[in-house]
C-alpha cells in the first residue's frame, strides 16, 4: 500500500506540533532565541556558594552571554576585552547564587602599585521596569553586586604597601595622644581610611560590594550593616569562576527582590585588569531575563499545555480522517 505524499506531510506536521507542545510544557527551549533567558535551577542539596568549581555547577547548562564595549560614558572602552561570559544560577530554600565564568590569560589581584588594576565582575539587577542598562535612572534604580579580585586576595591574606615595597622608608607616625584624639590611629596619613572609603577599609565582610545606582555618578555602596552579598572565587587554567550569593529573605528596599516564582532583568560586566580595565572601562552585556522557579509543579499545573496537546491531537485525527475520505490523486487507475 502506497501512502499519499499529502497524508505523510500531515502526519509529519502533527508529530512536530506534538513535539513542540511537549517541549514547551516541560520548559525545554525550542528556539535559540531563548538563550537570552537565565533560568535559575533549584539545588538538589547544599548550595555550593563557597566552591565555584563544584560539580553541582558543572551539572547546570550555562548561558553564553555576549559582551560589548562601554562607549557611552567616560572612561570608555570601545571594544570588549572580554568577549563572552558564561552564567549559571541556582537557588535553594534560603539563598540565591549566580556563577560567572570567563577566560582570562592573567591573574590580576595585586593593585599595590601605580598602573596595576584588578580583575573584576559584576551583576546588576533592575529594580523597576524600563530601567536603563547604563547605571539606571531616577525612575528605575539598580542593585549591583561587584566582585573584585583584590578584595578576595585581601580576605585570604591582608596585604599593604609594605609588602609591595618592603624597603621603602616608613612615614612618620602621629603621636599617640594626637592620633587618639583625631580618631585616626597611628597611621594618621591614611586619609582614605579616615574618610571611610570602602576601598581603604582594613576589614571587609566580603569580596563582593553591594551597591545601588540611579544614574551616572550615583553609584553608592550600601551601609556596612547591609553588605550581605557573599563571594567566592577561584582562578584555574586561565579561567575565572566567581560565585555571588545572598539570602532570599531580604527586607532591604534597595536590594533585588529575589523571591521564588519571580522574574526580573539582569546584566553582567567584566574587567580585565591586565588590559587596563577599571571604572567605566569594562565589557558589558545587554539585559537578560532572570527567571526564578516557584514551588515544584505537579502534573495538574500543566493543564493549559495538556489541553493544548489534546486539542492538537484531536485536530490531527480530524485531518487524517478527512484525508482518508479523499481519493488519491495522481496515482493512476487500475490497469486494463
Amino acid at each position: 500500500m502506497i501512502v499519499p505524499r499529502e497524508r505523510r506531510l500531515r502526519v509529519l506536521g502533527l508529530l512536530l506540533l506534538l513535539l513542540t507542545a511537549l517541549l514547551t510544557a516541560f520548559g525545554v527551549p525550542v528556539t535559540s532565541a531563548q538563550g537570552t533567558t537565565l533560568r535559575v535551577v533549584p539545588s538538589d542539596g547544599t548550595l555550593p556558594i563557597d566552591d565555584p568549581w563544584s560539580s553541582s555547577w558543572d551539572a547546570i547548562r550555562p548561558v553564553d552571554v555576549t559582551l560589548s564595549g562601554q562607549p557611552v560614558a567616560p572612561p570608555r572602552l570601545l571594544l570588549p576585552n572580554v568577549p563572552t561570559v558564561r552564567a549559571r544560577a541556582m537557588i535553594d530554600g534560603e539563598r540565591f547564587a549566580v556563577l560567572l565564568e570567563w577566560t582570562d590569560t592573567t591573574l590580576d589581584e595585586d593593585v599595590l602599585d601605580v598602573g596595576r588594576f584588578a580583575d573584576q565582575a559584576a551583576v546588576q539587577f533592575a529594580l523597576g521596569s524600563g530601567t536603563s542598562v547604563c547605571m539606571g535612572q531616577q525612575a528605575g534604580a539598580l542593585n549591583i553586586w561587584h566582585w573584585k579580585a583584590d578584595w578576595a586576595a585581601d580576605l585570604a591574606s591582608w596585604r599593604d604597601i609594605e609588602q609591595r615595597f618592603p624597603n621603602a622608608p616608613q612615614d612618620e607616625h602621629l603621636p599617640p595622644d594626637l592620633a587618639a584624639g583625631a580618631g585616626l590611629g597611628p597611621d594618621g596619613f591614611l586619609t582614605g581610611r579616615a574618610a571611610g572609603n570602602p576601598r581603604s577599609a582594613l576589614v571587609r565582610p566580603s569580596s563582593v560590594e553591594d551597591l545601588i545606582a540611579a544614574g551616572f555618578g550615583s553609584l553608592t555602596p550600601e551601609p556596612l550593616e547591609r553588605q550581605d552579598v557573599a563571594g567566592a572565587s577561584a582562578y584555574r587554567d586561565g579561567t575565572w569562576r566567581v560565585v555571588m550569593s545572598r539570602r532570599l529573605d531580604n527586607a532591604d528596599p534597595n536590594d533585588a527582590p529575589l523571591a521564588a516564582g519571580s522574574a526580573m532583568v539582569v546584566a553582567f560586566a567584566v574587567w580585565d585588569g591586565a588590559k587596563g580595565d577599571r571604572n567605566g572601562m569594562k565589557s558589558v552585556s545587554a539585559w537578560l531575563s532572570l527567571v526564578i522557579p516557584g514551588r515544584e509543579m505537579s502534573l495538574l499545573d500543566h493543564w493549559p499545555f495538556l489541553a493544548m496537546l489534546l486539542l492538537v491531537m484531536a485536530l490531527g485525527a480530524w485531518l487524517l480522517w478527512i484525508g482518508s475520505r479523499q481519493p488519491a490523486v495522481g496515482l493512476g487507475g487500475p490497469q486494463a
